[in-house]
């Protein structure tokens, strides 16, 4: 600087200001498309989750029957076991956005038939697992093209934030939903339930009319059975993603079935009603979206293997706990841990398998991810429903925790280190931009 100058002000730059803890929470949804996907979910899950309140507390009304709860849960699932692999290779296929259109649709149809069904008290159990059996076919088209839809929306740097928020507006459905449901049986019947979720599918149809999902078209590639086993293929020499499978599969046998069993735990055990269940199931969707939220608000996580089976393990343990209690305060904490580390390995493991897959893979792995998830729910459900109509509730929630527990400390003694997955695009992957 000439001396002449050296008496002038500096000029300092200020530093970019941070962005605010509450914006990186829900960066995602500054994405227009991902905001509508996200917002459209979360008031059809609204009503999905009054449903199913509904119908589980419908069905033990007419029957009485825990294993029928869970031959219910059973066929409700059964086509997920089947046609989700199909189903993720139809997704890599064809366009995503129609074919959620279709199932979407298909689902609002079933609902409204269940509603109208009941109201004229034209319902018997047989009705309602048929109509269970083809909303689970429809989801189970519906899921692997759900699952692979949010990186569509949202650049690869934000995935996790998205499926965490995903995550976040699937639970908070979960705990209004349930607690919706149980004050609206009390004045508009199962059959009003039924109607209301019906009606909250045209929030998520409109949104995938409103958003751009970029067509996966395959003429020339291979066939779907082709590409079923190109993915299969691909699994079977990535131990990674087969260790992470393992834990989704396990907690989707012996660990998720207790939302199946809750309509029985909370009438002949705690001895509360319809609102007393919705107020429970509200515990599960409170320390759930609370476990989302947390992690939308991460920015990135390390050593995500130990996390994911660490998670797993304390929810075996509630599991445990919740089928020894007696008391209704107790049971809602122990829900509340439950909601919270089942969310935090769900959707832990979701991002990373995501994360890791290649772009053209992606709707197959996510199809083996819902397979684990969902596919195996039905055989879930019938044993949970089965060994609490044999040996009783609380025997059939603490032989499911213990299993686990079991399962996932020796993983977490064993496990290798996962591989950290990088938060930028990477060519391989064939990630857009």
């Amino acid at each position: 600087m000439s001396p002449e100058n050296s008496n002038l002000p500096s000029v300092v730059t200020e530093p970019a200001a941070e962005p605010s803890r509450l914006a990186t929470m829900f960066r995602s949804l500054r994405h227009r498309d991902f905001a509508f996907f996200w917002t459209g979910n979360f008031l059809s899950n609204i009503g999905t989750w009054m449903q199913n309140l509904a119908l589980g507390w419908l069905v033990l009304e007419i029957t009485d029957s825990p294993f029928l709860l869970g031959l219910n849960g059973f066929l409700g699932s059964l086509p997920l076991l089947f046609f989700s692999l199909p189903g993720g290779a139809i997704a890599d296929r064809l366009n995503r956005r129609k074919l959620m259109l279709g199932t979407q649709t298909a689902m609002m149809v079933l609902a409204l038939i269940l509603a109208i069904l009941t109201s004229v008290r034209f319902i018997a159990i047989g009705e309602i697992l048929v109509i269970s059996f083809c909303t689970g076919l429809a989801s189970a088209l519906n899921a692997p093209a759900y699952q692979a839809v949010v990186l569509d929306l949202v650049p690869r740097e934000d995935l996790t934030n998205a499926v965490a928020l995903n995550s976040a507006q699937f639970n908070m459905s979960r705990a209004i939903g349930p607690t919706l449901a149980g004050l609206a049986l009390g004045s508009l019947g199962a059959a009003g339930c039924f109607y209301l979720n019906s009606v909250s599918f045209l929030a998520l149809i409109i949104a995938l009319l409103a958003i751009t999902v970029p067509r996966h078209l395959a003429e020339e590639g291979p066939s779907v059975w082709a590409a079923m086993v190109d993915g299969l293929r691909f699994v079977g020499k990535n131990r990674t993603i087969i260790l992470l499978l393992s834990v989704p599969a396990f907690l989707s046998l012996l660990g998720l079935p207790f939302v199946i069993l809750m309509p029985v735990f909370a009438r002949d055990l705690l001895h509360v009603g319809a609102s007393g269940l919705g107020y429970l199931m509200a515990g599960a969707g409170l320390g759930a979206v609370t476990s989302a939220l947390t992690l939308a608000a991460q920015s990135g996580i390390r050593q995500r293997g130990k996390y994911i089976v660490g998670s797993a393990a304390l929810f075996a343990l509630a599991l445990i706990l919740l089928a020894r209690t007696q008391s209704f305060r107790w049971a809602f904490l122990l829900l509340v841990v439950l909601g919270a580390t089942m969310v935090g390995t769900l959707t832990l493991t979701n991002s990373t398998l995501q994360l890791t897959s290649p772009r053209e893979l992606r709707g197959r792995i996510m199809s083996m991810y819902n397979l684990a998830v969902l596919g195996l729910a039905p055989l879930g459900s019938l044993q949970a429903g089965a060994v609490a109509e044999a040996l009783g509730v609380r025997f059939a929630l603490t032989l499911g925790g213990t299993v686990c527990l079991v399962y996932f400390l020796i993983l977490f003694v064993f496990l290798p280190r996962l591989p950290r997955v990088a938060v930028l695009p990477t060519p391989e992957l064939g990630i857009r931009d």
